[in-house]
């Protein structure tokens, strides 16, 4: 992993890997950080080349794909397309959350992200550089989000994760066969 990419207190930037055919999203986000002292990690899939978006700014680092779930360890804000995996990893590690929707369950989850208090939500439709750079400099600078994830979080780490649910299962469907 690049210095950059496992640097502390960075933002993070990824429309997952369905609907992540955006370079005038990825263009506006270059615009929006491009003069600012936050480092970025920009993830823009496959279907997008770095050498389109033109020239990249030194606060960014830009790739295909990084590992999400390392680079959310090191994030204080998550731009994200809001599907139920990144949103989920997202609050799982304790990150506020600026949700632009692009299509399926993403606006609900969005809605769900804001009114829990975990984030914002943003349309992609009209978006300027300006209000993207606005909503992360709110996010940042109110401690509300980064308390409301945190809670979160904490819920999701007592919920006891994957070998808990599987033990559910195996509870419920045990249940289920006897009845």
């Amino acid at each position: 992993m690049s210095p950059a990419i496992g640097g502390k207190d960075l933002i993070y930037i990824s429309l997952g890997t369905v609907f992540n055919q955006a370079i005038d999203f990825y263009k506006l986000c270059l615009e929006a950080f491009k003069n600012t002292d936050h480092p970025i990690v920009m993830a823009i899939g496959n279907k997008v080349q770095i050498s389109d978006l033109g020239e990249i700014p030194k606060n960014f680092t830009v790739k295909n794909y990084v590992p999400q779930t390392d680079v959310l360890q090191h994030a204080k804000l998550f731009i994200t397309h809001g599907g139920m995996n990144s949103t989920h990893e997202g609050l799982y590690y304790g990150v506020p959350l600026i949700v632009i929707p692009q299509s399926a369950d993403q606006p609900i989850l969005a809605r769900q992200v804001a009114n829990i208090g975990a984030g914002m939500q943003l349309q992609m439709q009209s978006l300027t550089a300006n209000q993207l750079r606005e909503a992360a400099d709110h996010v940042l600078s109110h401690s509300s989000f980064k308390q409301s994830v945190a809670n979160i979080r904490e819920s999701f780490r007592k919920a006891g994760g994957s070998h808990q649910a599987v033990n559910e299962i195996f509870q419920f469907r045990g249940k289920s066969m006897r009845n």
